[in-house]
């Protein structure tokens, strides 16, 4: 189990790790409006299929007041990141790796699966607010403007594979 002390750590380098990822600094959403743009220039139709930033926000930062309102019982079952998340995220989280690498390495979908199993594993109201509920509402967005031919959607890693998950359980 992870203890309190080594989560405290992890919660402190939060800021300064996001910043070295350049999510202070940079635009949310670079890629999809990168997509977008392009779908203009081609004609194409696009949907914004994700739940609202402002939405997500609010209640993710509700998730983490619970959490923080009982920090015992929050913190008391974390387990230790397996092996294979631990030699990614360590180097990160001490300096040791360029935050750039970082962010390759973890886009395939196994890595994005093994962070987002264990991140369901110790914060389950966070993982719901961040990958369940928007995995739900974009399967549906597509389902509902998308239903007729092909369709390319431009996800985070992530939900991938929640999004096939939903679109199969929409079509029972």
């Amino acid at each position: 189990m992870m203890n309190n002390a080594n989560f405290v750590r992890i919660l402190d380098a939060a800021p300064a790790l996001l910043k070295r990822l350049g999510w202070f600094h940079t635009p949310q959403g670079g890629e999809m409006k990168a997509a977008l743009a392009e779908a203009d220039r081609m004609g194409i139709p696009c949907v914004y299929g994700d739940v609202e930033f402002s939405q997500t926000t609010r209640e993710l930062k509700k998730s983490v007041m619970g959490m923080a309102l009982n920090p015992a019982q929050s913190l008391a079952n974390i387990p230790t990141p397996p092996s294979e998340l631990t030699s990614v995220f360590g180097p990160l989280l001490t300096g040791q790796s360029d935050p750039k690498e970082f962010v390759e390495m973890i886009k395939t979908r196994e890595r994005a699966r093994q962070v987002t199993t264990y991140l369901s594993r110790c914060f389950p109201s966070v993982y719901k607010v961040m990958i369940t509920d928007r995995d739900v509402h974009m399967a549906r967005m597509l389902r509902d403007h998308c239903s007729e031919g092909k369709v390319v959607a431009v996800v985070g890693m992530a939900h991938a594979e929640g999004i096939e998950r939903e679109w199969e359980e929409l079509d029972t």
